[in-house]
């Protein structure tokens, strides 16, 4: 019972908590190969902010690797170097994410790329009246104003989206060195435990071989001297 409430309940936690980080670096791998080979996904990223888009590039791959050395380490039950990784991730999250939203914040009001986005977000919506007063092409036209629609209407979803994962991912990262650290102390006082079981295991007598051989022989022996004994007044009757 006692079990169930202390290390036990604490390693199960744990080992959901693994399972959602190795969950968390599949999902960051992936997106690092998107960013790599998908042109939907990396053409205009790279287009407009391009050092912006080589650092998101090389540190989704880098965390996502990071997170399966984690759970690599957790498996093996390293937990002191398992919480000090998890400690250099999440401080490089908050290094990356400052350097990240500085130097977008910088781009936005100076660099001539961003410019060229906010010209390119005005085109977007001039080009709509001229997509619905296309009569002619109306099969064509009508399409393609309504996947313009979709997009600025589910857009804002992606940010709604990053930031749930990160604020989950924050949650696991603390309650990941939390539990490390616990099961870290709680195992050398297991061990001290099971010692002090051992100790007083080890002073109660064992039975040595002398002794069980002479246990064992105990009742041969007691039926041997009654056979003799009753061999004994057999003969003794015949010879009186």
């Amino acid at each position: 019972m006692a079990c169930a409430r202390g290390p036990c309940s604490a390693h199960n936690l744990f080992v959901v908590v693994n399972i959602a980080f190795a969950m968390y670096s599949g999902a960051l791998l992936a997106t690092a190969a998107r960013l790599a080979w998908d042109p939907s996904t990396y053409a205009w990223f790279r287009f407009l902010c391009a050092a912006q888009y080589r650092a998101s590039a090389a540190y989704v791959l880098a965390a996502g690797l990071w997170l399966a050395a984690l759970v690599a380490l957790a498996a093996a039950r390293r937990l002191r170097a398992y919480a000090v990784g998890v400690l250099c991730l999440a401080a490089s999250e908050l290094a990356f994410g400052a350097w990240l939203a500085a130097s977008l914040a910088e781009w936005w009001g100076s660099a001539p790329e961003a410019e060229l986005a906010r010209r390119g977000l005005d085109l977007v919506q001039d080009l709509k009246p001229a997509l619905l007063a296309m009569d002619k092409y109306r099969d064509v036209a009508r399409p393609i104003y309504d996947m313009i629609e979709e997009v600025e209407r589910e857009a804002p979803n992606n940010a709604l989206v990053v930031l749930v994962f990160g604020a989950l991912a924050v949650v696991l990262q603390a309650a990941a060195l939390a539990l490390a650290r616990r099961l870290a102390r709680a195992r050398p006082a297991a061990g001290g435990a099971e010692a002090g079981r051992a100790c007083a295991c080890g002073g109660k007598r064992a039975p040595s071989d002398d002794d069980s051989d002479s246990e064992r022989d105990a009742p041969l022996a007691a039926g041997w001297r009654g056979k003799a004994n009753l061999r004994m007044y057999t003969i003794l009757d015949k010879i009186f």
